[in-house]
């Protein structure tokens, strides 16, 4: 469907260094995930997909029975009553920040211990250095949400951007 997918690909392949692999009962929160290529990989693994995103996901997967599609901004949605999540996907193009900014107001929806990996676009950094600063400052935010950093990395497949992994505590 897209690159996309061999992102999310790599990202869990390589969290295998740093934490055990997700069962696949687990149910993912998926924000920024039109068209849908990380969302199928996820799927092909045999998770349970909540994907957000205003655009509309590539009609190939839409009616998948382990996938609810919500076709909205990501800052204004909210969960169905009750609904919790095991782990949250946020590959929202976007300043990192404010992105960021929407992941810490769903914390809330997420189990204890759920993993968070966040992609960290930096099309907006012109230096290592501008870079740098970004990503303290976003790990900062993360700190301060109650998230444990895990693991951050810049995949193959990553273009202008970075992987970071978290847990919620």
């Amino acid at each position: 469907i897209s690159r996309a997918g061999a992102k999310i690909a790599e990202a869990l392949h390589f969290l295998r260094l740093h934490h055990p692999a997700l069962p696949e009962t687990t149910h993912w929160l998926e924000l920024g995930a039109s068209p849908g290529g990380m969302t199928a990989e996820l799927l092909e693994r045999g998770y349970r997909v909540t994907a957000v995103d205003r655009a509309p996901m590539d009609p190939r997967i839409s009616s998948h029975p382990r996938l609810s599609c919500y076709a909205e901004n990501a800052a204004a949605f909210f969960p169905p009553r009750g609904e919790r999540y095991d782990a949250l996907l946020c590959d929202m193009n976007g300043p990192a920040r404010e992105s960021f900014a929407i992941v810490a107001a769903k914390l809330p929806y997420l189990e204890s211990g759920a993993l968070i990996i966040f992609t960290l676009k930096t099309h907006k950094t012109g230096s290592l250095d501008e870079w740098l600063e970004l990503r303290r400052h976003v790990q900062r935010d993360a700190t301060a949400a109650g998230l444990r950093s895990i693991a951050h990395t810049h995949l193959t497949y990553n273009r202008h951007e970075f992987t970071l992994i978290w847990r919620k505590g």
